[in-house]
């Protein structure tokens, strides 16, 4: 294995010559390249099993496995590695047996080392190609109902922020985001991917205050088959998924102290290892974490890592709540009800009326962003015709006030279904007791698995377009 950083083209040479291997490998290397030897198929397969392998130059006779058999292993075990045969026993069919099973290319020794040059830089292309397309299909399938950046603001307390972010896009390092809960640390890790060099790459992220158990690990690093009850399928973690990406760990807070342990190994040296697994894999993705909780706090409690969170910290961001910068809502309202209207084709966008915004603008906004958007989307559905009056916004704001006053007069002013009024209350309680679901689940008397479901349903209802 050579020196070259994590992140830089991972090439695998397999041949059985040692002479061979080092000498191209030295060529490649001088280019810029992370070079991995294997001598045999066997070799070749654990180093692909690590993970983060781009291209495989593979010759055909060798000892043991041959390189038809280990291209089509190769294939099985990591389709988006590309596959160049590079062989001095050249023929017919097995050239036709080498493209049939997904070999990128065919060359027969001695070739031209230029030819080669153009190949090597040909194969890597169409891998960062097929990269690309997965990561759109991840962004997409995990990030919905996101239209634009949703970097939205020019008041002082955002640009100050704003311009943390930058500065912090270009740097390749972990990133902490700390706010409360709702104040758009999403948005912004989102923003911090999206600016950054590895912006065509992945960004995946993940909720660790949602996972359980030994899905945390299952999540993060992936698994074998069998690796535990119901794992029925080997499976890729999130680690491999970004692997040249960036994977945003929201609630960092939340993460069990087991699996602290091994996001820490990975943070030092880029390795990790799949439940089940007896090989190592590599990855060479940003971590970006945030929480809404007090980490050192935690750290004299027991409950986080101290070195973890030293290794987390290297750039900490604080992400202002909305009451520091109420300047922005009248963008923000702009904003969110043009994203609702996208929501629901056909519904008009009403205008907010002067009284009304300065209802809004003088809110509290506990629950930050998060909640403005709430109160936007249902303004949008239970809007009066084209405008939302300040009386509409009241009784958004301080809905038991109005409801109090029609139950007096003999009735509700509308009936909400219990399964909203369920969860609305379930989101209140948990955000009440900062985001402690184990607090919130022994003072409600419900099972900790209960909260976990219902607040999983919420997720996926939002991130419906």
């Amino acid at each position: 294995m050579s020196d070259r950083p994590v992140n830089a083209r991972h090439i695998l040479i397999v041949d059985d010559e040692e002479l061979y291997r080092e000498l191209l490998g030295g060529r490649l290397g001088r280019q810029g390249y992370r070079i991995s030897e294997a001598g045999d198929g066997d070799g070749a397969l654990r180093c692909i099993e690590e993970g983060g392998v781009e291209l495989a130059l593979i010759d055909i006779k060798m000892p043991g496995m041959d390189g038809i058999e280990l291209l089509e292993r190769i294939k099985q075990l990591a389709p988006r590695t590309e596959v160049v045969v590079l062989t001095g026993h050249g023929s017919i069919d097995s050239a036709i047996a080498a493209m049939k099973l997904g070999a990128f290319d065919y060359l027969t020794k001695p070739y031209q080392l230029t030819e080669l040059d153009l190949v090597v830089a040909r194969a890597l292309e169409r891998s960062s190609l097929a990269r690309r397309c997965d990561a759109l299909a991840v962004e997409v399938q995990r990030r919905r109902s996101r239209d634009d950046d949703g970097m939205v603001g020019d008041s002082p307390a955002w640009l100050q922020m704003l311009e943390q972010v930058r500065r912090a896009a270009t740097l390749d390092v972990p990133v902490l985001l700390t706010g409360e809960s709702g104040a758009g640390k999403e948005v912004v890790a989102a923003a911090l991917h999206r600016w950054s060099r590895r912006a065509g790459e992945a960004y995946v992220p993940v909720n660790c205050g949602l996972l359980e158990g030994e899905l945390v690990e299952s999540e993060l690093f992936g698994h074998k088959r069998g690796a535990f009850t119901g794992a029925s399928a080997d499976r890729e973690g999130l680690f491999e998924l970004a692997s040249t990406g960036s994977l945003f760990l929201d609630e960092i807070g939340e993460l069990p102290l087991a699996c602290q342990a091994k996001l820490l190994r990975v943070l030092d040296s880029g390795e990790f290892r799949p439940l089940g697994a007896s090989a190592v894999r590599r990855t060479g993705a940003r971590v970006i974490a945030a929480t809404h909780r007090d980490l050192e706090a935690l750290v004299g409690e027991g409950r986080f890592r101290h070195d973890l969170l030293y290794r987390l910290d290297v750039v900490h961001i604080v992400v202002p709540p909305l009451r520091e910068r109420r300047e922005d809502i009248p963008l923000l309202v702009e904003h969110l009800l043009r994203q609702a209207v996208r929501r629901h084709p056909g519904t008009p966008a009403p205008r907010v009326e002067p009284q009304a915004l300065q209802r809004l603008i003088d809110h509290a906004w506990p629950g930050n962003v998060r909640e403005l958007r709430n109160v936007i989307e249902r303004l949008l559905v239970f809007a009066d015709g084209d405008r939302i009056d300040a009386a509409r916004i009241d009784a958004l704001l301080h809905p038991g006030a109005t409801t109090a006053a029609s139950a007096g007069r003999g009735g509700f002013e509308r009936i909400v279904p219990l399964a909203e009024m369920e969860q609305a209350y379930l989101r209140w309680v948990v955000d009440k007791l900062d985001g402690n679901v184990s607090a919130a689940a022994a003072r409600l008397g419900i099972a900790r698995s209960t909260i976990y479901r219902l607040l999983r349903a919420q997720a996926e209802e939002a991130a419906r377009p």
